[in-house]
């Protein structure tokens, strides 16, 4: 039976590579060890991309409704 070679797109070239070791103890980070545990085989990476999306936009939006809200308490007291 032949096996299927895998190829990657042109554009892998031009991949910047980040590499992170997290440090995951028991009873702290519970959640995210469940979370790494339960991603399948080669998905690792997708996840955390997504995750980190998620949090990237929730804190994205965060930052900003928190702007707003010092701008109008700033306008408030000085006026």
């Amino acid at each position: 039976m032949a096996r299927a070679v895998r190829t990657r797109s042109l554009r892998a070239a031009s991949a910047q590579i980040v590499r992170i070791k997290l440090r995951l103890y028991p009873g702290e980070d519970d959640d995210l060890i469940g979370f790494f545990s339960g991603i399948p085989a080669g998905l690792r990476a997708t996840s955390v991309k997504l995750a980190l999306r998620s949090g990237v936009e929730n804190s994205a939006s965060i930052a900003q409704d928190e702007s707003e809200e010092m701008l109008d308490a700033l306008d408030a007291f000085v006026l």
